[in-house]
């Protein structure tokens, strides 16, 4: 990872009134849906509309600063995945618009013709010309593809691309009954255990190509994993979200097992609302409204404000996990779409309080004037280098902006 420190990043944004911290609720809900509709449609959007298409290899540009300016030509695929969900999930939940449904078409050519291998496995990334550089060592590329081609088939009935996804579904449901069995890159899995982060992103992307296609079984394997995280990932003894328990869902006291990502935990706890939405399971959303209060609290940096990378659940210094001071740029995203989600089902003050603190720390610290924002600040709020890819995609950022869309526009009333 790049350390070098560039300028503290503490600003007032002009997307931010004066009163953000005083307003009244009616106010703020207005100001939401006025902020997240430009930052979407008038700063990130035109940014990957304008950097982001390959026109020469193929599939998005991944590997581009904050300005825009290519800096290597190397395609990880599980940005080409995301960037194929994004475009395609404007189309489907903001607006039908031919310059985004072109992009999508874009990135699907891409990778129906580049990424897997006689297995059906998905590569982890290609040179420009399609090389295989790094093989299937990351289970989430092939996660990241199937609810990309699941959401481009939403958009356009595309044949190949529903092949495509059942075909990816298939082969991953085999590899997961099997932990250990597959890789986790960039990050690695402890010998006997299984991660938070594949039930996590399975639960979501297997439910919604169950709910698409209608199929039962489908369904259930993602619900499978979303009681998993309950039930398993959730250590009621530590009130705490927990990256890694053995293979049969025991907590373990070690450096791995004490680990807590906040972010993580705030994103699993919105993807299982959105999915116990329509499973009517009231009472599991209650109970991921109460985990989403408590990672806050546990993420906040009460000093510098912001909400920090990584914990030990039992305060034992450093965490086992990479970087746990810093403060990603996703992080603070599924933090305002997490409190989105709890405020429209507890209607608890302490939703909108937790939103305004840290749609301040994000709105002062993430955004350049090319419309996209930086990835990664340290404690004190200096921009860094990225910490664990060298990528930037179009995905956590817009993706939460739709949301946060969905939500402020059409479940709140000011």
């Amino acid at each position: 990872m790049t350390t070098t420190t560039t300028s503290t990043t503490t600003s007032v944004s002009p997307d931010l009134p004066a009163d953000l911290m005083t307003m009244n609720t009616p106010r703020f809900i207005a100001h939401c849906r006025r902020l997240y509709r430009k930052t979407l449609l008038e700063d990130v959007v035109p940014f990957w509309l304008r950097h982001g298409i390959d026109r020469q290899y193929g599939g998005i540009g991944n590997l581009l600063d904050d300005a825009g300016n290519v800096t290597g030509t190397d395609k990880w695929l599980w940005s080409q995945g995301r960037a194929l969900w994004t475009f395609s999930a404007l189309c489907n939940r903001i607006e039908r618009r031919a310059e985004w449904l072109a992009f999508a078409d874009h990135i699907f050519q891409y990778l129906r013709a580049h990424g897997r291998d006689e297995q059906g496995r998905w590569m982890f990334r290609l040179d420009k010309n399609g090389n295989v550089l790094d093989r299937d060592i990351s289970i989430y590329v092939d996660g990241f593809v199937l609810a990309g081609m699941t959401e481009y088939y939403a958009a356009t009935k595309n044949e190949e691309a529903l092949r495509i996804a059942l075909q990816t579904y298939e082969n991953v449901l085999g590899r997961l009954a099997r932990p250990g069995s597959y890789g986790l890159a960039p990050y690695s899995l402890p010998p006997g255990m299984k991660t938070h982060g594949v039930s996590m992103i399975f639960a979501l992307f297997f439910f919604e190509l169950g709910r698409l296609l209608d199929r039962q079984d489908i369904i259930n394997n993602a619900l499978d994993h979303a009681y998993q995280i309950l039930k398993h990932f959730y250590r009621p003894e530590k009130d705490a979200v927990v990256e890694f328990v053995t293979t049969d869902g025991r907590y373990v006291d070690s450096p791995e097992g004490r680990t807590c990502v906040p972010g993580h935990a705030l994103e699993s706890m919105w993807f299982l609302i959105s999915i116990f939405e329509r499973t009517a399971d009231l009472d599991s959303i209650q109970t991921c409204c109460r985990i989403i209060k408590r990672h806050l609290e546990l993420a906040w940096d009460e000093q510098y404000g912001g909400l920090m990378l990584a914990r030990d659940v039992d305060g034992i210094e450093p965490p086992f996990w990479k970087y746990p001071q810093y403060k990603p740029w996703w992080v603070q995203v599924e933090a305002l779409v997490a409190t989105a989600y709890a405020y429209v089902h507890t209607r608890q003050p302490w939703c909108l309080e937790w939103h305004r603190r840290v749609q301040d720390f994000a709105y002062r610290h993430y955004p350049v004037p090319t419309g996209e924002w930086s990835q990664w600040v340290d404690r004190l709020g200096n921009r860094m280098g990225n910490a664990f890819l060298p990528v930037k995609d179009p995905f956590h950022l817009p993706r939460g902006l739709i949301e946060l869309m969905g939500i402020f526009e059409n479940r709140l009333n000011p």
